[in-house]
Parts: structure tokens; C-alpha cells; sequence
């Protein structure tokens, strides 16, 4: 028999048992790859401030002889540099818990660690939505509409093909071109057998149901044909592209988009049953071009999974035992769990962050 309930009860009739079950751990990654920043308490501000210099243009012009004069040496004209700032205000987010003292009577002593393990997870799954968010406004000249044809589709309700390897390489193309810094060096050869040398690569962040399109590319070389020397990052899963994968199950998919005869291999009805194609956002970006800010804590810069051990950094979680509200609670029964974060999300350069929206195979 299983029961669902939304509050903490105590069971009546049954004996709990000590070895609590496992909740669902989702993969985290969108925190891979980003600039912390870190903003301190009693600054006066709620606001972050980067600042970019660009490069200068290159100088092809000769220079004329110096005569030695002072005229002729006060004639040389400086170029000014363009610096670019770019601003982030943070935010509050939390969510609590609500406990009575029939929690720790009726139930196992390890109750309230399962439920601080529930809100560190909470915590993650909620800082890497924002920071997906965040992802999702990538600028339309970096966003690529899978077709399966080289010239791809035009909008979003176009979309009538997977992932291809050509939207792959018309991002990273774009990345080429705008001079967008790579993660990772090359990875050469190993003397390993079965192993495979990586190219220098951007990352990349896709959805479970793309990942299993991206796998079946041609050219994919799977994490486990890296050779031994190469450090690959939490639920990396291959390299294809010029792009070095996760995946996550937490990016949002736009249902039933498409609505072609043509597509009908493609997954569909995701929330309604209908047959229209369901599009999903695929990611991929270079060092710096998406930023994160806590407060007193810089956030992480690589992927986690919900309920490790290691907690966000920059969340903070609040425990108040029954007992401790004072006059509010007159006959201390209740108590709270709760995590706090201060948060924001900021793209640094938006021609250093690509998107591809496409479908996904219908296994």
C-alpha cells in the first residue's frame, strides 16, 4: 500500500522503520561553468557590478617615423578603450518547513536529518531553476530551430527535427566567430585501449530525452573513451562537436509545439496526450558568459547532485526547535525548518551562450 500525504503526520498502526527511503536525485549542472561572484553584507547595495574591457581593434596601420620632435611625437593619436558593465540585483529565495512536536514523538529520530536533506536538495533543485532561467535568455542571433535541414527552421512552432549534429556545429560555429573562450584544453591521445583524444570544447546542457539524440551523433565519443588523464565534470556523458555534455532532467519543455504529420517520431504530449511535438532547450557556452551571485558566499561553479553531502554554498539553513517562539508558542509544540539564499543570475555575454530548440526522439 502506498500513501501520499502533504503533511508530516504520525502513523497510527504501523511500526516506522529506521531506514528511511530515498527520494529522487536529480542532476544539477547549470551552475557548471558559471563566474561567481560574491556580494558582502553591509555594503549599501544589492546590486553587482562586472565590468568587461573589450579588445581594441588591431592596429594595421605603420607607424610614421618619429622625427624626434615634440610635435611630431605629441601628433600620435591614442585609441580609447570600450569597457562594457554589466549589473545583477540580488534576490531572496527560501521555503520552510512547518514541524510539531508529534514529529520527534511519533516518529524515528533520523526524521528531521531526512527533512534538512529534503530542503539542501530543495535548495539546489530551486538555485539551478533560476539560474536555467537565466540560460533561457539567450540572445535570437544564438538561438538555432532544429529542422534537420543546414538552413534550420525559423521559429519555435517549426521545429520538426531532434537534435542534429549541423545545429551543433552552426552554434559552435557562432561561438567560433564571436571568439568565446573554451573551457578545456585539448585531450590528447592515450596509450589506454579504447580511448579516444577530446578536442578543446565549450559545454554544454541538454535534457535526458536530447541526450540520448546527442549519444547517437556521429562523431559522439562517450565519457568512458576519455582517456584516463582527462577530468570530466559531474554527469558528463560525452563530448561531440566541439561540446562537452550533461545532462538534467530540470530543463523546462515547451509541449506540444509542433503539430506536423511529418514529425510524428518525435516525442510528444508530454502533458496532455496530444501528438503535437514537445521542444526542448539545449544549451551550449564558453567560459564567462553567464554569471552567479550569493551573498557572503560565492555559489558553486560545477554540477551537484540532490542530496549530497555537500550542501549549495550560499544557503543558509534555519532551524528553530519547538520551544523557541516564545509566547507565540505557549505550549512549545512547534518548530520550523528553513533554507534562505540570496540570488542572481546574469548573462555576461550573450554571444558566448548558444541555444538550440529541437525534439527529441520518441524511443
Amino acid at each position: 500500500l502506498t500513501t501520499l500525504t502533504s503533511n508530516i503526520t504520525a502513523p497510527v498502526d504501523y511500526v516506522l522503520m529506521k531506514a528511511l527511503l530515498s527520494a529522487a536525485r536529480k542532476k544539477l549542472p547549470f551552475f557548471n561553468g558559471t563566474l561567481p561572484g560574491e556580494l558582502s553584507k553591509s555594503k549599501g547595495s544589492a546590486s553587482v557590478k562586472w565590468r568587461r574591457i573589450e579588445n581594441l581593434s588591431p592596429a594595421t596601420t605603420a607607424l610614421s617615423e618619429n622625427t624626434g620632435t615634440a610635435a611630431a611625437f605629441l601628433g600620435r593619436s591614442a585609441v580609447q578603450p570600450t569597457i562594457t558593465d554589466i549589473t545583477a540585483t540580488m534576490a531572496k529565495y527560501g521555503n520552510p518547513i512547518l514541524i510539531n512536536e508529534e514529529v520527534d514523538l511519533y516518529n524515528v529520530n533520523s526524521k528531521t536529518v531526512q527533512l534538512m536533506d529534503t530542503l539542501g536538495a530543495n535548495a539546489g533543485e530551486s538555485l539551478n531553476l533560476l539560474m536555467a532561467t537565466e540560460f533561457a535568455n539567450a540572445a535570437a542571433a544564438m538561438t538555432r530551430f532544429s529542422n534537420g535541414s543546414a538552413g534550420g527552421a525559423a521559429t519555435i512552432s517549426t521545429v520538426t527535427s531532434a537534435i542534429t549534429l549541423t545545429d551543433i556545429k552552426y552554434v559552435v560555429n557562432k561561438l567560433n566567430r564571436n571568439s568565446a573562450m573554451l573551457f578545456t584544453p585539448q585531450a590528447n591521445g592515450s596509450q589506454n585501449i579504447g580511448t579516444s583524444p577530446v578536442r578543446a570544447s565549450y559545454y554544454g546542457i541538454s535534457h535526458v530525452d536530447v541526450e540520448e539524440d546527442i549519444r547517437g551523433l556521429g562523431g559522439f565519443i562517450p565519457v568512458e573513451q576519455y582517456g584516463g588523464y582527462t577530468e570530466t565534470m559531474p554527469f558528463e556523458f560525452g563530448a561531440v562537436g566541439g561540446v562537452r555534455w550533461c545532462s538534467t532532467e530540470i530543463i523546462p519543455i515547451s509541449t506540444n509545439v509542433t503539430s506536423s504529420s511529418s514529425t510524428g517520431w518525435l516525442r510528444g504530449g508530454q502533458s496532455s496526450g496530444s501528438t503535437n511535438v514537445d521542444v526542448y532547450s539545449t544549451y551550449i557556452y564558453g567560459k564567462e558568459a553567464i554569471g552567479s551571485v550569493g551573498l557572503g558566499n560565492m555559489h558553486a561553479t560545477n554540477s551537484y547532485e540532490m542530496y549530497d553531502p555537500k550542501r549549495p554554498p550560499a544557503v543558509e539553513l534555519i532551524v528553530h526547535q519547538p520551544g523557541s517562539s516564545g509566547v507565540f508558542d505557549m505550549f512549545n509544540e512547534v518548530g520550523s525548518i528553513a533554507w534562505k539564499a540570496f540570488f542572481a543570475a546574469k548573462i555576461l555575454n550573450s554571444n558566448w551562450l548558444g541555444r538550440i530548440r529541437s525534439g527529441a526522439s520518441n524511443l
